[in-house]
């Protein structure tokens, strides 16, 4: 299917359904989803959960990506932009073990290191066009580096380029490139094999189970997890580091048991992140390694948990009473008035998901644009009203959307 701005993912939805011949009744039948919700969904009057997204395209042996209509390409040069560095990307992920034949002197270390400072913050403040200019040349640089170095500046240089990868990985996820982050969680894994460094291992493994989450398999992503998590706590686990990487582990732990509607899994993961966020000093949220971990953070995933779990009331009433510290990353708050909205939706409380897409919006405007469930959930308020305001007409003309 070609990839139109205007359709919804009901509307997907309903195509893919037909082509498979399935009425909406056998749909719901064959994939155990209540008629009623498969009906609201592709009328567009409901914002699907991750998990009916996930159930409908193996029913219907499609990816979540044909139904979403990712990736958003969009008709704006700023689009453009933003998408202009993937083929540079997949051509370095490519050649990952065959540094260029011409780069035969390399810049220090510490150079080097500067540059992948800039993008990490590039990377935090969801801003990905400034994040993608920077990525080609840096994997290509530390491709070669990895090959032309040896002993402790091997080590280094591989760090580095795990930590590469890792942006890459998120910024090809972001805008919609499903195979390519796969294959970028591979050269992660790979790099940061290389780089001795423990953490930066268990970094690559938080970063594979996305995968496994995107693809539904959520009971090997889990195994995956604990694994992980047992490897790192044979090692000294007292660093902020360290805890940072554990309790991350658990809070994904988390939105996989919760995808897969396990509460009592989902409750416990959450309960010993919190207990791991318990012994931050001054329990203000900490980043190592790329990765938030705070009592905001674990409050977040508890909110968006609790979505998964089809506990609107439950969602949208810690969302109202949760109060971001101002140094929480950007792509963290992105995040938490994306899920809020999605919450403020399921309880019919189009005002406050109006004005939490809107927060969105400012505090991460390109996370915002290429997030599906933003997307779709402007489509579903358009929807709700008889007559959309001025306020949901430019927020759904922003993201390239015509409504009425």
């Amino acid at each position: 299917m070609h990839n139109q701005v205007e359709e919804s993912i009901g509307s997907r939805i309903a195509s893919y359904r037909k082509l498979a011949g399935y009425t909406q009744r056998e749909f719901a039948e064959h994939s155990h989803l209540s008629l009623g919700n498969v009906r609201k969904v592709e009328r567009g009057e409901r914002l699907p959960t991750h998990g009916f997204l996930h159930t409908t395209a193996r029913v219907l042996s499609v990816s979540v990506e044909e139904l979403t209509g990712q990736p958003y390409r969009g008709r704006q040069r700023a689009d453009e932009k933003a998408h202009a560095p993937i083929a540079a990307i997949r051509s370095a992920a490519r050649a990952y073990d065959l540094p260029p034949e011409w780069r035969t002197s390399l810049r220090p270390l510490r150079e080097i290191a500067i540059d992948v400072e800039e993008a990490t913050r590039h990377r935090a403040a969801a801003r990905y066009t400034r994040l993608g200019l920077l990525l080609p040349e840096l994997l290509e640089e530390l491709t070669a580096a990895v090959n032309l170095l040896d002993g402790d500046r091997k080590r280094a240089a591989a760090k580095l380029l795990a930590s590469c990868y890792y942006m890459a990985h998120c910024l090809a996820y972001r805008l919609g490139y499903a195979d390519l982050a796969g294959q970028l969680d591979d050269r992660q894994g790979w790099a940061a094999g290389l780089s001795g460094d423990p953490l930066a291992v268990g970094l690559s493994q938080w970063s594979r189970a996305g995968g496994f989450q995107a693809a539904r398999e959520y009971s090997t992503g889990l195994r995956l997890l604990s694994r992980a998590r047992d490897q790192l706590t044979e090692r000294d686990c007292s660093s902020p580091s360290a805890v940072t990487l554990l309790g991350s582990l658990h809070l994904r732990e988390a939105t996989l048991a919760s995808r897969a509607r396990d509460e009592q899994a989902t409750e416990h993961h959450l309960a010993k992140a919190s207990l791991l966020a318990g012994q931050i000093p001054g329990q203000v949220d900490q980043v190592h390694y790329h990765l938030t971990f705070g009592p905001a953070n674990v409050s977040l995933h508890d909110m968006a948990a609790q979505v998964e779990l089809k506990h609107p009331e439950e969602a949208a009433k810690r969302a109202r009473g949760l109060r971001l510290p101002s140094s929480l990353p950007h792509t963290r708050r992105g995040h938490y008035h994306i899920d809020a909205a999605r919450a403020f939706l399921a309880v019919g409380d189009r005002e406050k998901a109006l004005a939490a897409l809107q927060s969105a919006r400012r505090v991460a405007p390109q996370q915002t644009r290429y997030h599906p469930m933003a997307r779709e959930a402007v489509r579903v308020l358009a929807g709700q009203y008889r007559k959309a305001g001025q306020d949901l007409r430019t927020l759904a003309a922003w993201m390239g959307q015509d409504v009425a």
